[in-house]
């Protein structure tokens, strides 16, 4: 029974990634025989329209990347339902909770909880919070289970939490809760010394990543979009954004008054404010892989190259706006395609710093993603599939008339 509820689970990621490489290893790659360990945060738990489920996770770019290895990566599958919220254990929890997964990113951690934030639950009745839901039944932190388990490699994609709470801050926009430079430096260097050492004494190889810029992500939105959605005009000024529940909420008003208050608004000095911390950020996160001779993922730049030239599949460019292409309902983690960009990113870095040939999600399995992402609007009718189900969001935009759209697997 248990077997086939997971032969189940990988269906829905084999019906868009046909088994081409299976039983097929690129010579010299070795890594792939080894134990591959994925640490983070909510984008490598999975979570898509603020929910973390298995039918989500299969499609994290952590799983994508070990599926193009070759490889098998164990999960934390998790079951929700019509009102399952990330973080929230009430009416979420593990499928198989005795399995230990291999991939153990966790939705909310910062480099901090990754060093430190450790899971204490000895029973399935014990998980109270997000880390247990996804580590039980260890009791370790992320980076313990790394270190425990010795691996071939560790893709390391942490620190988007540490701004990401600028930009969600729906009715705070003040970039007051970036993490301090101070802090943010400490704890990587922590991470990176922890990891160096599994480098040396281990021959461990490490994928780090750096932050995008999250002033681009779907969740805020600016005076164009914003009128779009509303259908009267908005008075935000060029390079301002308000947030998408700001959005929802001035529709329920009936007018834009929220945009003269400043705490729902994003100006262009907090703006700077954040790319700037994001900047420096990004600059420890290069020092600190440099120093223990690991390559980084340049995220930030293939998201800029995203957003100034969006990818086009099926004539249909990818854009930075809910129900667009890259992102989810949520307009914070990435859709279905969203993340096989990013695997592929993973791919390319690994295979020029290690010598490896794992192959890249081809473009036609890009394209079989695109038209089977849920969280697209292909047809341009202003609605999408979703995934009624899976979390609260998914229940909202259903009720909301945005989801449910059975049509939606053939662009216009």
């Amino acid at each position: 029974m248990e077997t086939s509820i997971k032969l189940k689970m990988k269906r829905y990621l084999l019906l868009a990634l046909p088994g081409f490489i299976i039983g097929f290893m690129p010579a010299g790659y070795a890594i792939a025989q080894q134990t591959v360990v994925g640490i983070g945060d909510s984008i490598g738990e999975g979570v898509q329209a603020a929910d973390a489920a298995w039918q989500t996770q299969v499609y994290s770019y952590l799983n994508l990347v070990n599926y193009q290895m070759g490889g098998d990566l164990t999960l934390p599958y998790i079951q929700s339902g019509l009102f399952g919220v990330v973080g929230d254990t009430q009416g979420r929890q593990r499928i198989f909770p005795n399995d230990m997964s291999s991939s153990v990113a966790v939705s909310g951690a910062n480099i901090n909880s990754l060093l430190y934030e450790r899971a204490n639950a000895q029973t399935p009745a014990q998980i109270s919070n997000e880390t247990e839901l996804v580590l039980f039944p260890r009791q370790q932190s992320q980076m313990e289970y790394a270190e425990s388990v010795q691996p071939g490699l560790i893709l390391c994609w942490i620190g988007n939490n540490d701004v990401l709470s600028a930009a969600l801050a729906f009715g705070n926009m003040n970039a007051s809760q970036l993490t301090p430079v101070a802090d943010f430096e400490r704890d990587y260097i922590a991470m990176t010394d922890r990891l160096g050492a599994l480098v040396s004494n281990n021959g461990s190889k490490v994928v780090f990543a750096n932050i995008p810029d999250v002033t681009d992500i779907g969740f805020l939105v600016d005076r164009v979009t914003a009128e779009a959605i509303t259908g009267f005009p908005v008075a935000l000024p060029d390079g301002h954004y308000t947030s998408i529940i700001g959005v929802l909420l001035m529709n329920l008003l009936g007018n834009a008054s929220l945009v003269y208050d400043p705490n729902f608004v994003l100006d262009d000095v907090e703006v700077a404010t954040i790319q700037a911390r994001t900047e420096i950020f990004n600059d420890i996160i290069q020092r600190e892989a440099d120093r223990i001779s690991m390559p980084v993922v340049d995220v930030n730049a293939k998201f800029a190259e995203f957003v100034a030239n969006p990818p086009i599949f099926s004539g249909i460019p990818l854009k930075n706006t809910i129900l667009q292409g890259l992102f989810s309902l949520d307009g914070v983690h990435p859709s279905n395609i969203g993340h096989a960009l990013v695997a592929n990113e993973f791919i390319k870095t690994m295979n020029q710093a290690f010598s490896t040939a794992v192959p890249e999600i081809s473009p036609q399995i890009l394209n079989i993603l695109f038209l089977l992402d849920p969280s697209i609007d292909k047809d341009r009718d202003g609605r999408v599939t979703g995934r009624l189900g899976v979390g609260l969001v998914e229940t909202l935009a259903f009720l909301f008339g945005l989801t449910g759209d059975s049509n939606d697997f053939q662009p216009n």
